[in-house]
């Protein structure tokens, strides 16, 4: 969840990185093209602002004065008495000094001037800044030529003076006529997208907000004749976006800014999706790739060219990118080797069955042999045996056939257990005197000797519910194991516990035989395996500890085992209190 967060909050921090960035762009560049369109208000306000005053005098910002440079403009700065301090592109015939009254006629066109005069005044760095901001002045000559000397006569056709037709070829402008209703009468080098027809609002803006259209126009009346001359020409910047795109600046600006912006966006998800392809993808295809090996029967992790596991390092740690899927991995291995284990177990059970059921035929086949021959020796003809060998064979025949039923009812009860048999109804058992005759009926066996069985019983009179007949044969069996598979001077110490601090009751089967090592301890309860002779007994059926393990459990037991070659052997059986 962290790593996941941490991702989508730092692509979403990215992201708003990339928008941010593109809108101050967008906002940059819309300034600029509004100082390209309207450099006398914006502009000159922008020169200022970004004046810095040194001591050779002020430094205006050179972005900007190439702007002026590039409008055909020039630029001065005054000081209070109306001297040139600075100048910037200024023609030879702009003055370099002014009088109060002389660049207030000038600015307000009142004297004649061969350019267009703007002015910005502010105050910076505690003194007051004059800027003076001229472009040339086409427009005035025209109009003027066309004002007292242009002819429109009877024919309806337009006479101009000499030299103005060719200049307005030159600049790229127009004139036109109009009558007192503002209908063009007549028209020169006019666009077809022009007007023939204007209101008085449309042309009072159309001459004072010249930067919002193509052409910035100007006009004169004449009384006389009522008719109004008016000039255009085309803005500098509008000419120069016509020679170099079809696209208005501004949706330009917003189409170059909203495809960069969308490209960047997809560039970042796409390497975040890369990436993450490499972090997560790859982790999960070679985890899908180890559980394929599984379901093929290959418990191993796959590995690179040198054997090495894909998600460990040289040093056997995690690799970067498979360290979030640790526990996964950690469980495949886990799967992986319990898998292997088993196939293993399932290798040496099937080995360890089919030696336990040579050596159960063995010994069925053993008891009926000698069932068998004693039966055709008594029905012999040809001998007369006496009483008492007829009852010696009869003795003989009945051992065997019950070795026999006891190998029969050890496999019973054994596959009853496995297939899940629950124990028939329990009976309250005083433990310490019924466990008591019970060992001493196990000590009585023959092949025993009565000396070697010890009894400890607990202080208390302990009651119990617990299947007689099933615990009886778990006694007897583990009597049995410890009497025959160590040392005839072997020594038993069977003992009841019941501990306060203990949450059960316990029977403790105690032995200081020769002891087991780890892997022997380790399978002492599985139903295949004999980890001692297995002609120890001739009784013997090799499914007593097994026997004795899966009886306790079905009674609600627990049955444990601690030994140590040369150190005995205690076994526990354990039940919880009722």
């Amino acid at each position: 969840m962290l790593r996941f967060t941490l991702q989508l909050s730092i692509a979403g921090v990215v992201a708003l990185l990339i928008v941010t960035a593109g809108f101050l762009w967008i906002t940059h560049r819309y300034a600029e093209i509004s100082i390209t369109k309207d450099f006398s208000t914006v502009g000159l306000e922008r020169l200022v602002e970004s004046s810095k005053l040194t001591p050779e005098g002020i430094r205006f910002d050179p972005e900007l004065l190439e702007q002026v440079k590039e409008n055909n403009g020039w630029l001065q700065s005054l000081d209070e008495n109306g001297v040139v301090e600075t100048s910037y592109n200024a023609p030879k015939d702009v003055p370099l000094k002014y009088a109060p009254g002389e660049i207030v006629s000038y600015w307000l066109g009142k004297s004649s001037f061969p350019y267009h005069l703007y002015l910005w005044i502010q105050e910076k760095h505690g003194r007051v800044y004059t800027v003076v901001y001229g472009v040339k002045n086409e427009i005035g000559p025209i109009l003027e030529a066309v004002a007292s000397q242009g002819r429109f006569d009877e024919h309806e056709k337009l006479r101009l003076p000499e030299g103005v037709a060719s200049r307005l070829q030159v600049l790229g402008g127009y004139l036109q006529l109009l009558n007192r209703d503002g209908v063009e009468l007549a028209s020169y080098n006019k666009p077809h997208d022009v007007t023939d027809r204007y209101s008085v609002h449309e042309l009072a803006l159309r001459t004072i907000y010249t930067e919002r259209y193509s052409y910035y126009i100007d006009s004169i009346y004449d009384h006389v004749t009522d008719r109004t001359w008016l000039v255009a020409m085309p803005n500098a910047y509008e000419r120069a976006r016509s020679d170099t795109a079809m696209l208005p600046p501004e949706s330009k600006v917003l189409l170059i800014a909203v495809s960069a912006m969308f490209l960047a966006l997809v560039l970042v998800f796409f390497l975040l999706s890369l990436w993450n392809a490499h972090r997560f993808g790859s982790p999960m295809l070679h985890m899908l790739a180890w559980l394929d090996l599984l379901g093929k029967g290959e418990y191993k992790e796959p590995a690179d060219r040198k054997g090495i596991p894909r998600s460990r390092g040289r040093q056997g740690g995690w690799r970067p990118r498979y360290r979030i899927f640790s526990d996964v991995l950690h469980s495949i291995e886990r799967l992986s080797a319990t898998l292997l284990r088993d196939r293993e177990l399932r290798v040496q059970n099937k080995s360890l069955r089919e030696e336990w059921i040579t050596g159960i035929t063995h010994d069925l086949k053993t008891p009926l042999s000698s069932i068998k021959g004693y039966a055709h020796m008594l029905s012999e003809e040809r001998y007369e045996w006496s009483a008492e060998e007829v009852r010696q064979f009869s003795r003989t025949m009945l051992e065997k056939s019950a070795h026999m039923d006891t190998l029969i009812n050890d496999l019973a009860i054994t596959y009853r257990i496995s297939a899940g048999v629950q124990p028939p109804q329990g009976e309250e058992i005083e433990l310490n005197s019924w466990l008591r005759r019970s060992v001493e009926q196990a000590a009585s066996h023959p092949s025993f000797d009565n000396h070697r069985v010890r009894f400890v019983p607990w202080r208390h009179d302990i009651s119990i519910t617990l299947h007689a007949p099933w615990l009886e044969r778990v006694v007897m069996n583990l009597t049995a194991n410890a009497l025959l598979h160590n040392p005839p001077d072997t020594q038993l110490t069977v003992t009841v516990m019941n501990e306060d601090q203990a949450e059960c009751i316990s029977i403790l089967f105690s032995d200081n035989g020769i002891g087991m090592d780890e892997q022997m301890a380790g399978r002492l309860f599985d139903r295949y395996y004999r980890g001692t002779d297995s002609m120890a007994m001739a009784e013997g059926t090799g499914l007593g500890m097994a026997i004795a393990k899966d009886l306790v459990e079905a009674m609600g037991g627990h049955i444990t085992v601690d030994t140590a070659p040369g150190q005995g052997t205690t076994i526990r059986v354990s039940w919880p209190r009722g």
